[in-house]
């Protein structure tokens, strides 16, 4: 499952309201010298759902999906902001999730984001640990704020897996740049105008392990290192006319084949631009986000590097919401084409083929339509309407048996759900 938008802690607040409490809005920090603060925020999320889909019924395996669900998670934010005396902003926050355990026994806790901060007001904001980069910081144009999220949201994980649409855009990805390890440089805001540098060496979390810098076989969705991901958003209002814009460019080394190749050749490097802007008057919203570059999403969820005899990556949506006192409503609608999915295996008698570069003959291509509402019930308690359809091409590439074939190369979902979420 994907991050809802409302994540509660991303980069902290910080540096005198150039901080941020979530991936996507800024709030300034008031506290005066010598003060801290300590929080223990959180949220309850449940759903309801009917979904159904062109794999429903895997006739590989003689398996069933049910089609109307219950969904449900809680995630923890604890953190704590601090002023010295001699003006220094300081603190540090966590993001505690929930597992997917299939039973309540199996349910535990784990750190998703950790990180700390130092800054001053005129200079900036320095974090490091395990959290958000400017590509998810000033990701603008989304329109993820109606509903659970649209197609980033959580109540997609209904969906077969197989069959949820690729979102194409930065935060769905946990390892590119949600949960790895990096340190961000966050600036003060001038006129409107603020700007971020990271740098990630590899795709570790916050506890060493060794990184791998080559492999006797390729790494399957290829291995991102030394990652630069440079930012910047300008936020003005001109009248009663707000302006949004946001750019973000990443790019990224890759771990070296030593070895003899093994199904794909090898990858590319990683080099992702995306942009995207908003104009809002009077509660209405519309705008968009786009994104290109030598990158893949081969799993559905995590930003990976192209392969060789791949193409470059483009994906493009464009939205629109209306704001009034408690409701929020809204819709988007988002194309990615890609390289795509791996083949597992070749299905010799489909007549399907593999290219010498270990890939299909079709690229990937995948669309999905979001709408929605919001209701703010009563300060902290959020009710959802949620309608989701998604379509899923690629020629040559069975997706309900994840090998090459001529069959279930197109795939469809939707899903209509309702839910709450109640946060404190």
């Amino acid at each position: 499952m994907r991050k809802l938008l409302l994540a509660g802690v991303a980069v902290l607040a910080g540096v005198g309201g150039i901080g941020m409490t979530s991936a996507k809005a800024q709030t300034a920090t008031t506290l005066s010298p010598g003060s801290v603060t300590v929080r223990l925020n959180g949220r309850v999320n449940w759903y309801a759902g009917i979904e159904s889909s062109s794999i429903d019924s895997n006739s590989s395996t003689g398996q069933k999906t049910s089609t109307d669900n219950f969904l449900g998670y809680m995630r923890l934010y604890p953190g704590f902001d601090g002023v010295a005396a001699n003006g220094l902003h300081y603190g540090a926050a966590a993001e505690i999730r929930m597992n997917g355990g299939q039973g309540a026994s199996s349910e535990t806790l784990y750190v998703f984001q950790a990180y700390g901060y130092l800054g001053l007001p005129q200079l900036g904001q320095v974090s490091f640990g395990q959290e958000n980069g400017p590509s998810v910081l000033f990701e603008t144009g989304t329109f993820e704020g109606f509903n659970d999220g649209g197609w980033n949201g959580d109540i997609e994980g209904m969906i077969p897996g197989a069959a949820i649409a690729v979102y194409p855009f930065p935060d769905s990805g946990s390892a590119y740049d949600q949960a790895s390890n990096k340190i961000v440089y966050l600036s003060p805001t001038f006129s409107g105008l603020q700007l971020a540098v990271a740098f990630t060496p590899n795709q570790n979390a916050a506890n060493y392990a060794p990184a791998i810098t080559s492999s006797a076989t390729p790494i399957l969705g290829g291995q991102p290192r030394n990652m630069i991901d440079v930012g910047g958003q300008f936020t003005q209002k001109f009248g009663g006319v707000g302006v949004q814009i946001g750019v973000d460019y990443t790019n990224a080394g890759q771990v070296a084949n030593t070895g003899d190749p093994d199904g794909v050749t090898g990858y590319k490097q990683m080099s992702i631009l995306s942009g995207g802007a908003t104009v809002s008057f009077d509660g209405f919203t519309v705008g968009g986000n786009s994104s290109y570059g030598a990158f893949n999403m081969a799993d559905g969820d995590t930003f990976q590097l192209e392969p060789d005899g791949g193409t470059a990556a483009i994906g493009w949506l464009a939205g629109a919401m209306y704001t009034n006192g408690p409701l929020v409503v809204g819709a988007s609608f988002f194309r990615f084409n890609q390289t795509g999915d791996l083949p597992g295996g070749i299905d010799a008698g489909s007549g399907a083929t593999i290219t010498s570069a270990g890939l299909t003959t079709g690229q990937q291509q995948n669309t999905g339509v979001a709408a929605g509402l919001t209701y703010t019930l009563v300060p902290g308690v959020n009710l959802f309407a949620d309608y989701l359809y998604g379509v899923r091409q690629q020629g040559g590439y069975n997706f309900e048996t994840g090998n090459a074939g001529t069959q279930n190369n197109q795939i469809q979902s939707q899903l209509f759900g309702v839910g709450t979420q109640i946060q404190w």
